[in-house]
């Protein structure tokens, strides 16, 4: 059994949904309420100014860049408040690490609000690497990140990739590592028919058991 594990954060680790989708439609209404019911169903997970731009309509909208500052001023405002790690999902971290089993994550989040979900949550042990959208100068895709991660320690070569979009699992895929569906986060309603996907699991007790069978 591989001796590592990477993780998606945004419906993975943690349940923010709700407060993310406040946040874009309220910005809708203001800047673009014509565009309000694109908000409304928009899917969570992907970069900010992907997501912004498929709410205007295009990514080169002169909206763009107001709304992400009005996003990220609401959102970091009130990301501890609004965000809950998923059942069992801190008892599976703790287990994990007293394992020595090494954890990173992988996230389209920015590191601003992602490193204050995890300080606030007590997990800045439980990760040796930490890779964000914005971790770099240059904004990343999720499979870039994961190749981040493998290239700074290779233990994460063939880790396991935990992640709940189709996104996630083309990442995974794309660097040849098993891929388990968090089937309770985001991506509920997405075309899975083309991802290799390991384990589908329910809920973190069903990662435990996971690795309680595969020698963790």
């Amino acid at each position: 059994m591989s001796k590592a594990w990477i993780f998606d954060f945004d419906g993975t680790l943690v349940h923010s949904e709700t407060l993310i989708t406040k946040c874009f439609q309220r910005i809708t209404k203001q800047l673009a309420p014509q565009r309000v019911q694109i908000a409304q169903k928009i899917l969570i997970g992907p970069p900010l100014r992907q997501t912004v731009a498929e709410i205007l309509g295009s990514p080169e909208h002169p909206l763009i860049d107001e709304f992400i500052s009005a996003f990220i001023q609401l959102h970091d405002d009130r990301v501890l408040t609004h965000t809950k790690p998923y059942p069992y999902a801190d008892d599976t971290l703790k287990k994990l690490y007293r394992q020595g089993i090494k954890m990173a994550i992988a996230t389209n989040k920015r590191v601003a609000p992602t490193q204050k979900i995890i300080n606030h949550f007590g997990w800045e042990k439980f990760f040796i690497q930490v890779e964000c959208s914005d971790s770099t100068p240059s904004l990343r895709s999720k499979n870039e990140m994961i190749s981040t991660i493998i290239s700074k320690d290779s233990d994460f070569k063939g880790s396991y990739f935990v992640g709940d979009t189709v996104n996630d699992g083309l990442s995974a895929n794309d660097n040849s590592l098993p891929f388990i569906k968090a089937s309770f986060g985001y991506g509920r309603k997405q075309d899975w028919s083309q991802i290799k996907i390991l384990l589908s699991v329910d809920d973190f007790k069903a990662i435990e058991t996971f690795v309680v069978n595969h020698g963790g």
